[in-house]
């Protein structure tokens, strides 16, 4: 493991003990008097534990102030544009990608929603499929979480308006078939291509959007470097209202309820289990951590998590689940939403006013509106998949971007150098390790050159091709691989940027 000596020792600490830590279940129990329900969500944090020894009910910036407090007295636009005045050393960004097929969780059998429409889902895939109550409606692509700012600490700040949801309404179905099995029900996938196209609409249409900033933390600070190709994690915490339209069979829109969740956990870590045997309502999520492969079905997030090839780096999945609360709550109407604006991509509620608890209260001020969730008691799970973008790093404390150095000037960049201090623009790796020959005179895999690589040399000597031996790749083994070899004689192959 590369540990960046500019990291505090404490983070470098966490960041050893992560996988180390037991597994810890964070269960929240709901009843009557609050939901309208009875039933559980459980949280299995796999023993993840973030920046400063934060676990998962923590979502406070370390500390009591996010960086160094200039961002609560200059805001947003001064911080992004001056980040290291405000003590952040990293901002990204992030947009989702919808469905790829792939993910760690069991098929489920989805239902249609509220007024029958197109029938049920059975074993359907889930990837990328946000459920509400029964019925399942897919994460589209295009939902973005814009200046992302990461403090030092690693406190997560986003702000409401950075935060934009694409519309939910259809669902992308993919039915999972077991070896041996056979499809069951009528209903065929989803496909685009067909003629005519194959598509499914619920009746019910959700417009997502923040009413509050978000906080938490990321653990790309524990990491070597935040846009290093290692398993990373986090979360953020925020109130988040749907605003909810039955969808006429011509596709016109009539507006129903706006339902509003406070405190509202999206994670990058960690299994989720929601039960409400009250009303039936049962669903599962599990994560997939940053850079690793969503068909490879890790639970854990650590130096030793391992991880997916390049083409998932920066690849994220991130999931949240809540129950929709009973009681009335009071909402400041938007300037969009009272100029008759309704539909997709339009809010109702600029934000909600948490401090006050009463309807005359709430009516007194202006575009104040004392509402309720019409679907109290109903649980839901969102799921996204999609991409993170590093728009800025502090390479003064981080150093540089490992995906951009290259050490020995051979043209190949240092993550994806199999011997990154020695120039091997030939990549010639005989023994297919992910070490190249430059660097790798271990010839029996015992990680140390020493005296039985000696006669394994030996029985290569004056061999020609592709050979184990051949440590500067002139197809010949000779005395210049020989004088090679002594200069490597009792250390370790490597270092690779392409070795685990």
């Amino acid at each position: 493991m590369k540990i960046n000596p500019k990291l505090s020792l404490l983070s470098v600490l966490v960041a050893l003990a992560a996988t180390e830590a037991s597994a810890k279940e964070w269960v929240t129990n709901y009843d009557v008097s609050t939901t309208g329900q009875t039933g559980t969500i459980v949280l299995d944090d796999w023993g993840f534990i973030g920046p400063q020894g934060r676990q998962a009910d923590s979502f406070e910036p370390h500390g009591g102030q996010f960086g160094n407090g200039m961002y609560e007295t200059m805001g947003a636009a001064f911080c992004i544009a001056d980040p290291a005045a405000c003590g952040i050393g990293q901002r990204q960004h992030v947009v989702t990608s919808g469905p790829d097929g792939i993910t760690p969780d069991a098929p489920a059998d989805i239902l249609d929603d509220f007024i029958p429409n197109t029938g049920n889902f059975p074993n359907a895939n889930v990837d990328s499929l946000t459920t509400f109550y029964k019925w399942g409606y897919t994460t589209a692509a295009g939902s973005t979480f814009s200046n992302m700012l990461i403090d030092l600490d690693g406190d997560y700040h986003i702000a409401k308006d950075d935060m934009a949801f694409e519309w939910y309404n259809d669902i992308d179905y993919k039915q999972v078939i077991p070896d041996g099995g056979t499809r069951v029900g009528t209903n065929p996938d989803t496909d685009p291509d067909a003629n005519p196209p194959i598509a499914y609409h619920n009746t019910l249409g959700f417009q997502p959007y923040a009413v509050s900033d978000a906080k938490g933390w990321c653990g790309s600070v524990t990491a070597s470097h935040p846009n290093a190709h290692e398993a990373m994690a986090g979360q953020v915490s925020f109130d988040i209202i749907m605003d909810v339209y039955n969808i006429a069979a011509d596709g016109s829109m009539v507006f129903f309820s706006s339902e509003l969740t406070t405190d509202f956990e999206m994670r990058s870590f960690g299994d989720i289990v929601v039960d409400f045997p009250s009303n039936g309502q049962y669903m599962t999520a599990r994560a997939v951590v940053n850079n690793t492969d969503a068909s490879v079905d890790n639970q854990s997030v650590g130096p030793d998590t391992p991880v997916g090839d390049l083409s998932w780096h920066n690849r994220v999945s991130f999931m949240g689940a809540n129950v929709l609360p009973s009681g009335h709550w009071c909402g400041i109407e938007s300037a969009q939403w009272k100029t008759g604006a309704r539909g997709i991509g339009v809010k109702r509620y600029e934000t909600v006013r948490r401090d006050i608890t009463t309807q005359e209260a709430c009516e007194t001020l202006t575009d104040g509106v004392w509402d309720y969730n019409a679907f109290s008691g109903f649980a839901y799970i969102l799921r996204a998949d999609g991409g993170r973008f590093i728009d800025f790093v502090d390479e003064n404390v981080y150093g540089p971007d490992p995906m951009q150095v290259d050490t020995d000037s051979d043209g190949v960049l240092d993550y994806n150098d199999n011997c990154t201090e020695i120039a091997n623009a030939d990549q010639q790796d005989t023994d297919a390790d992910n070490i190249g020959n430059a660097c790798d005179a271990d010839f029996n895999n015992d990680n140390l050159v020493n005296s039985i690589d000696i006669g394994l040399f030996k029985t290569m000597f004056f061999s020609s091709g592709d050979v184990e031996a051949d440590l500067n790749n002139d197809q010949i083994v000779n005395a210049l691989d020989l004088g090679l070899f002594k200069a490597r004689f009792f250390q370790a192959p490597g270092p690779s940027g392409t070795s685990n």
